[in-house]
């Protein structure tokens, strides 16, 4: 008789083992439908940097991100890139081609070398010294140089540039920083100094290095294929 009552009271012990599953399983259901709804209420219209800057990602995946470069290269040969330099220049004085390379020191100077990896704090010294002087004055610098530009595609990355730099200093969101150097990097390295020579051309020496890097960020060499970090949209 014993038995059969610890047999029994084992039998019931299971059966409400099972009945709590099937009622966490019911509640995961549920979840998971709210977070779908969730999903469908983005607004992929206006500049967002929470798609992967969000309080649940880790630092390390940012950087994951920041730092995985795909060995590609301009669509555009080097002999055409070398031609829309001419064009490019053609409405470019010589003091706005060397202001334009000095606002890409200046952002490298922010990010490389580890440093970006400081400022995904919002209360670190440095962006208190970035708003002190505007980072550098990279804005109205860019202006300067857009103002003679007439290319379309390439004053429309120069915008793009403005706008990621007021962005990132107003929200000390060091990912469009990081936006912003990619776009004026493949800009300098792939169309400004293109490693393609002419007859009566001063060859200069290059770094093979310096040209394995391509992000694809400018619309100038990609037309509507650009493509940034994929955190930022424009209307």
């Amino acid at each position: 008789m014993g038995k059969v009552i610890r047999l029994s009271l084992f039998l019931i012990a299971i059966s409400l083992f099972l009945t709590g599953c099937s009622n966490s399983k019911e509640d995961i259901t549920l979840d998971i439908n709210k977070n779908e709804n969730l999903i469908d209420t983005n607004n992929i219209n206006q500049i967002i940097s929470n798609d992967i800057y969000s309080k649940e990602s880790e630092e390390q995946e940012l950087i994951n991100i920041i730092e995985s470069v795909e060995k590609n290269k301009p669509t555009m040969s080097d002999e055409e890139r070398y031609d829309l330099r001419a064009d490019i220049f053609s409405n470019l004085n010589q003091d706005q081609v060397l202001k334009f390379d000095d606002c890409y020191t200046v952002l490298s100077q922010v990010i490389l070398d580890d440093r970006y990896k400081e400022l995904f704090d919002k209360e670190n010294n440095r962006w208190d010294a970035y708003d002190n002087n505007d980072l550098y004055g990279i804005v109205n610098i860019i202006r300067y140089v857009s103002n003679s530009v007439k290319n379309q595609a390439f004053k429309n990355d120069l915008n793009r540039v403005e706008a990621l730099c007021l962005y990132g200093l107003e929200n000390r969101d060091i990912i469009a920083l990081i936006d912003a150097r990619r776009i004026m990097r493949d800009i300098k390295y792939h169309i400004f100094e293109v490693p393609y020579f002419k007859e009566g051309d001063a060859i200069v020496e290059i770094n093979e290095e310096d040209y394995s890097i391509y992000y694809g960020a400018s619309e100038v060499l990609e037309g509507d294929r650009y493509k940034t970090m994929g955190i930022y949209r424009y209307n």
